[in-house]
């Protein structure tokens, strides 16, 4: 009965130690349900292989190779995509549930879906913040200027220069499209076929992994660099 005691105390002791914020972020990890080519997380100093069924905590470091593919859920419906040669940070934030992802580099597709007791999900860049009230589906391509490609597909999304903020963000409806530059204030809304005339690969080339709809798809960058003068020359 003692020992029996004994073991309860140092189990709470032990449980008493353990973070809060860490045992309640566990239910805002990420499941991996697709995963294709060099996908890898980073755990300590050590990228680890991500496999198919395999949880992520928050906080994690999560890169594609040059033929990676990967999509992931989190419990409430949100889910976000990544494509080749692409890395993000999965809720760096801990202290903000809403903070979902900061896009560091590459092609994401990300599906904002605030849950219950969230104003808002956000999606950061260097350069820009991405915030959703209601459902939305969002892709993104950051060149390697840091420049980025907005594109919202389903719902709308509010967008703020980090570096550049205006009193008032800018709003983006879907099948609209924006080119966020780094040196550059958001004055300007691009509709998606004005951009889609500057592509340089077929609309399908990017999501056709994900979806069939050619139309939800776009390649901005060619050799790691937006069209930006071939955009700027159409207005």
């Amino acid at each position: 009965m003692k020992a029996a005691l004994a073991a309860l105390l140092f189990a709470k002791a032990v449980f008493a130690q353990l973070p809060i914020d860490a045992i309640a972020m566990k239910q805002y990890e990420a499941r991996a349900v697709a995963v294709t080519g060099e996908v890898s997380r980073q755990r300590g100093e050590l990228p680890w292989a991500v496999s198919q069924g395999e949880k992520v905590p928050v906080g994690q470091l999560i890169k594609t190779g040059r033929d990676g593919f990967a999509r992931f859920t989190v419990d409430g419906g949100s889910e976000f995509t990544l494509f080749s040669n692409s890395s993000i940070a999965f809720r760096n934030n801990t202290a903000r549930a809403g903070d979902l992802l900061d896009v560091i580099s590459g092609r994401v597709r990300v599906t904002l879906h605030p849950e219950p007791g969230q104003l808002q999900q956000r999606v950061f860049t260097a350069i820009a913040t991405i915030s959703a009230t209601h459902p939305a589906v969002i892709s993104l391509a950051i060149d390697e200027d840091q420049n980025v490609r907005l594109d919202v597909l389903e719902g709308e999304v509010q967008v703020q220069h980090r570096l550049l903020p205006r009193n008032e963000p800018t709003l983006v409806r879907a099948v609209d499209a924006i080119l966020i530059e780094r040196n550059q204030q958001l004055t300007r809304r691009m509709d998606r076929g004005t951009l889609y005339r500057y592509t340089v690969k077929p609309l399908h080339d990017l999501w056709n992994s994900v979806t069939p709809a050619r139309t939800h798809s776009g390649e901005p960058v060619e050799g790691n660099k937006f069209l930006q003068a071939a955009v700027r020359a159409s207005f």
